[in-house]
């Protein structure tokens, strides 16, 4: 009779699951058009925003001179574009853009932009929208990208007809076979804006996207082995521009609608071209020029430091480094005399100057500012960290555990990070369990104590009694049960990447939805193993635990820009909080105090809490090597004011990608 009971559940048990899926689990709905262009007016507001401040604290807006520029037109594109009745590739123009004093006192004031060329020329009929910018190291290009980007998101504000431009560092950039473009950008913006990867796709798709790809020159090599020399790496980083510049083409015949802007030094772009490369899907290109020696004489003139433009004029290694926009203004903020011919030695000089000079706010009290040496090691260890990720940006809340560099300090980010759970674990068995140990001893040394004085003495030392001993105890059975399962967690997932849980959601639907199917198969294959009153107590308590973890989700921000330094920690540390305390409650009414406890900090731990902890442990060990600040909030504000690092939001870079590599180079030469 069981058998055949169980024959005919069996056989229903398809068509169960099957009106479950049709009726209570529907597919998602695919996302409409409204969403996408809601979102992409998010996108719109954020992207300004960053871009307006990146100008802002640009160094070269620290420049007030006219930057000139090249068309050349036959370094991109087929020969029937070049040769066509576009702009005089022997004209050049003058950029006048850039307007601000270095000495002023206070805040940096907004760019003055007094004439938009570089649009003009972006949307000339000849170039169409798909424009390379060259130039040397420090002549501006991301400046000029930043400031295109700023024109195009101020017109795509006015016509939703004009497409969103977005900055894409190509130094993140790699290959996977099988993998284009499309898939590259949709999961940057994933990872930089949270967009959803159908939302981006339909992005695409439209045209509504415009990528700025700024960077060619700096893709990473390709890992190596320790034998290689650095020509070996050479070639293998430009293999890897070859590929990109491959999949930069492929991407634009395929969207022959869609606009796009690259930049790339001139030198690196060369020997590509040497290679018979080229960005053959652009229409046009501009160079930025060098400045001569009457825009560097003007610019000493009017800053009102004639005398240095007479030191240097005769000085050939100097005058070749201050043709740079960037290194002519590091020249005027800190050349005295003394003897400077390399790139090196004027960024050392800088990064002294900027150290030592006390004019700067600072974001310490008096006295506890890190030390000059502190700041350069500080800065140092997180170029090279950056360099290592392929990054440009700098988050504080997305510090991993990889970049731990001592095999000991990640040996203790394991152990520390089990402990400290088991030893959570072990304070609720503490504050909740072995009450019938506690309440015995407790009771008989109250007695004893009552037998020589007052009763109320006796209760209240009997009380206190139970509560240590209650507590030792529930500590004791709670490390012994808990310790092994934390370390095999610790231990296994210990280095995993910290992953934050930003925002907290509920929803209903998905609750009954999922509850219900689970409950309902669970309460089935219980009711077939034993009988039909376990099966519905074991459906209803499956069905409760699978509606409440997958109703209560966890997500990251949706699109939007992050506001304050470590952001995603705090509202990790919210949401697990919240997620601790529902789940405590709910479990605690139905199976006491201990149930709920444990079960609210599982959930909590999943619910942010654990991305806390990692993350504590992590600053922890980094400040213990001496190689990152207790509190790099304060820290980065502080290298901001020294004018090392500029910030939007929550995110830093460092000023120019020059001095980025400066201080890792620095800091390699001090661990060698």
């Amino acid at each position: 009779m069981a058998t055949a009971a169980i024959a005919g559940w069996t056989g229903n048990l398809g068509k169960i699951i099957e009106f479950v899926k049709t009726y209570l689990w529907p597919s998602q709905p695919a996302i409409t058009d409204e969403q996408c262009q809601a979102q992409l007016k998010q996108l719109d507001k954020v992207v300004l925003k960053e871009v307006t401040t990146r100008l802002s604290q640009s160094l070269h807006y620290k420049v007030q001179m006219d930057i000139d520029r090249e068309l050349q037109m036959k370094r991109v594109g087929r020969p029937e574009v070049a040769a066509s009745s576009s702009p005089s590739e022997a004209s050049s123009s003058r950029l006048t853009h850039r307007d601000f004093n270095p000495f002023e006192s206070g805040n940096s004031p907004e760019p003055v932009r007094d004439e938009l060329p570089t649009l003009k020329l972006f949307q000339h009929p000849d170039i169409k929208g798909r424009l390379l910018i060259l130039g040397e190291p420090g002549a501006g290009k991301t400046t000029e990208l930043l400031s295109l980007a700023q024109d195009l998101l101020q017109q795509a504000q006015q016509s939703d007809e004009h497409p969103i431009p977005v900055i894409f560092e190509l130094s993140a950039w790699s290959t996977e076979p099988g993998k284009t473009l499309d898939d590259w950008l949709i999961a940057q913006l994933k990872d930089r804006y949270n967009v959803q990867p159908e939302v981006a796709k339909h992005w695409i798709e439209h045209h509504q996207l415009l990528p700025l790809l700024d960077g060619l020159d700096e893709l990473r090599r390709m890992d190596g082995t320790d034998g290689d020399t650095p020509e070996e790496l050479d070639k293998q980083r430009q293999y890897q521009q070859i590929q990109c510049l491959h999949d930069i083409n492929t991407y634009l015949d395929l969207h022959p609608q869609t606009s796009l802007a690259v930049c790339c030094r001139r030198q690196e772009y060369e020997a590509l071209e040497q290679q018979g490369e080229a960005l053959r899907q652009l229409n046009g290109a501009i160079y930025l020029k060098s400045l001569d020696d009457d825009q560097i004489a003007a610019y000493f003139q009017k800053a009102g430091f004639p005398h240095r433009w007479a030191a240097l004029k005769d000085q050939p290694e100097l005058l070749e480094l201050a043709r740079s926009p960037l290194f002519l203004l590091m020249l005027l903020m800190v050349y005295q005399g003394q003897t400077i011919t390399a790139k090196s030695a004027l960024l050392d000089a800088y990064i002294t100057q900027q150290l030592d000079n006390s004019n700067n706010r600072d974001a310490y009290p008096p006295g506890q500012a890190p030390t000059s040496e502190q700041t350069d090691r500080y800065l140092g260890w997180l170029a090279v960290k950056l360099k290592e990720q392929e990054t440009t940006e700098f988050l504080i809340e997305r510090l991993q555990p990889s970049w731990l560099d001592r095999k000991r300090d990640r040996w203790l980010y394991r152990w520390l990070f089990a402990l400290i759970v088991a030893l959570l674990v072990g304070l609720l068995f503490g504050l909740s369990g072995g009450l019938s140990v506690g309440l015995i001893v407790g009771l008989i040394v109250g007695l004893l104590v009552g037998l020589g004085g007052a009763l109320g003495g006796a209760l209240i030392v009997g009380l206190l009694v139970s509560l240590i001993v209650n507590l030792l105890v529930g500590l004791l059975v709670g490390l012994l049960f808990s310790l092994l399962f934390s370390l095999l967690v610790g231990l296994h997932f210990g280095l995993a990447d910290i992953k934050l849980a930003e925002k907290l959601a509920f929803s209903f639907k998905k609750a009954i939805q999922n509850g219900l199917f689970y409950g309902l198969l669970s309460g089935l294959l219980s009711g077939l193993l034993s009988d039909l009153l376990f099966g519905l107590i074991v459906g209803l308590f499956v069905g409760l635990l699978v509606g409440l973890l997958v109703g209560l989700s966890v997500s990251e921000s949706k699109i939007e820009e992050k506001k304050a330094p470590n952001q995603g920690i705090y509202y990790s540390l919210r949401s697990g909080l919240i997620v601790f305390l529902i789940v405590s409650l709910l479990f605690g009414l139905s199976d006491g105090l201990l149930s709920g406890l444990l079960s609210g900090l599982l959930f909590g731990l999943i619910g942010g809490l654990q991305a806390v902890i990692q993350h504590l442990i992590l600053r922890f060990l980094l400040h213990r090597s001496g190689v990152a600040p207790w509190n790099y909030a304060r820290f980065l504000e502080h290298a901001e004011n020294h004018r090392f690092i500029q910030r939007v939001g929550g995110r830093y870079r460092f000023v120019h990608d020059l001095l980025r590599t400066r201080f890792a180079e620095r800091y390699q030469s001090l661990e060698q």
